[in-house]
């Protein structure tokens, strides 16, 4: 965790941080369309900061509704309060650190939700567009950091930044610490909603067990008072690895991400318990 925290102390200015997520978007943008992970790769994503009225997340992302004009989405990143002090504006910095950033883009953007969003307004039926499970959605965007982390993310963004001091292992980093703090948000979400977890203690436990400090692990304690599922994204991501490893077994040969992803997505925002219907696929 020293270490860990030694490299998200490594982030951009604030007034940096859009910039930053605009050179991440476009990596992933680009690595999602060259490796085919993703059906469809249309439309306008632009950065921008988040509205007020969402600025208890970090950073999300923002589409039109399936029976509204096809506008840009949004990759809403929120800065640091301006009557924090500056320890604690850092603190809140450290979230789009180095390390962590580029996941997160991955996440908000593409292959994640953005790349979600896109396929949510070509599928086959109007439940399908517009019933979400937010356990699928956000178990999607999560599990695209890993599955990208598999498919050398890392690598092809280091290539092509030319930094020296950024390789493929911040990539690597950032992905198991954004699954950290995901899973403590699970560990969280229990505890507070079994009536055992005070907010205080919440932000507590992710400033032992995450990277996160002082507004940003209280952030995430407060959430969980009026988000009591956001343990979902660990749950989601699991079953859509495990539903990998079976449409491996049963395609065999005809096994591919293209075609896995595609069959996925075709199904919409799904209720985790209907996703082996992509088996068809």
């Amino acid at each position: 965790m020293e270490v860990s925290r030694e490299l998200t102390r490594r982030h951009p200015r604030a007034e940096e941080v859009l910039d930053a997520a605009r050179r991440w978007t476009r990596l992933a943008l680009d690595f999602t369309a060259e490796r085919g992970l993703a059906p469809y790769g249309d439309g306008e994503c632009s950065v921008d900061v988040s509205p007020p009225s969402q600025r208890w997340a970090t950073a999300m992302m923002a589409w039109s509704g399936p029976w509204e004009a096809d506008t840009p989405s949004f990759y809403f990143i929120t800065p640091p309060d301006a009557a924090w002090s500056e320890d604690e504006a850092a603190e809140w910095l450290e979230m789009f650190s180095h390390t962590t950033l580029p996941a997160v883009s991955v996440h908000e953007v593409a292959p994640g939700h953005y790349s979600h969003g896109r396929a949510l307004r070509r599928a086959p039926s109007a439940v399908r567009r517009a019933l979400h499970s937010m356990t699928f959605a956000e178990g999607w965007a999560h599990y695209a950091e890993e599955m990208c982390l598999e498919e050398g993310f890392g690598a092809y963004a280091a290539e092509r930044l030319g930094d020296p001091e950024w390789t493929a292992t911040h990539y690597e980093i950032g992905v198991w610490l954004e699954a950290l703090i995901r899973v403590t948000r699970l560990s969280v979400a229990i505890g507070v909603h079994t009536g055992g977890m005070t907010v205080e203690r919440a932000a507590a436990r992710f400033s032992a067990d995450t990277p996160l400090q002082g507004p940003a692990a209280l952030s995430e304690a407060n959430r969980a008072t009026f988000d009591p599922t956001y343990g979902r994204y660990t749950w989601g991501k699991l079953e859509i690895l495990a539903l990998r490893e079976r449409a491996r077994e049963r395609w065999g040969d005809g096994f591919s991400l293209a075609r896995f992803h595609r069959a996925l997505l075709d199904l919409g925002s799904p209720p985790l318990g209907l996703i082996d219907k992509a088996l068809d696929g």
